[in-house]
């Protein structure tokens, strides 16, 4: 059994590092109103909007982990390319983007360093051009499915 809840890119949510303890997903589908002459607005799919995920934890930095963990999602961030999102469950989420990092450092030592740190990071889906992943997710997608075949 493995001790990653997700995988964003390179970077492991693992349960003795940087466990989330919450995820929030929010689907969102998009409706345009069509004005009518003497009737109220018909309602038009326009199809699914971009998903969202927030992520939030405590990462324990001199138990587990070390102090870089945010860090090193923070530079993932700042590259400006979305990420492969995969659960632990081997389920391809696609290709999503990292659009805020939040972190409240809290029980501070004598050198200032913090013993916890709480964290939120919001991803929001990527939306490819092609209707899916990236080709490396999309083979991902297609070896998952198989898998739960199997």
């Amino acid at each position: 059994m493995t001790d990653v809840l997700m995988m964003l890119g390179d970077f492991a949510f693992h349960l003795r590092t940087a466990p989330y303890e919450e995820l929030k997903r929010i689907s969102t589908y998009r409706w345009a109103a069509q004005d009518r002459i003497g009737r109220k607005p018909a309602q038009q799919f326009l199809g699914p909007g971009s998903g969202e995920v927030t992520l939030t934890g405590e990462i324990l930095p001199h138990f587990n982990g070390g102090f870089g963990q945010l860090d090193t999602l923070r530079f993932m961030a700042s590259r400006g390319k979305p990420l492969l999102l995969i659960d632990g469950r081997g389920n391809v989420w696609g290709d999503w983007v990292v659009t805020q990092v939040e972190e409240t450092a809290t029980d501070f030592y004598a050198d200032g360093a913090p013993g916890a740190q709480a964290f939120s990071i919001t991803l929001v889906e990527y939306g490819a051009d092609q209707g899916g992943t990236s080709k490396f997710g999309a083979a991902l997608s297609v070896l998952s499915a198989l898998a739960r075949l199997i």
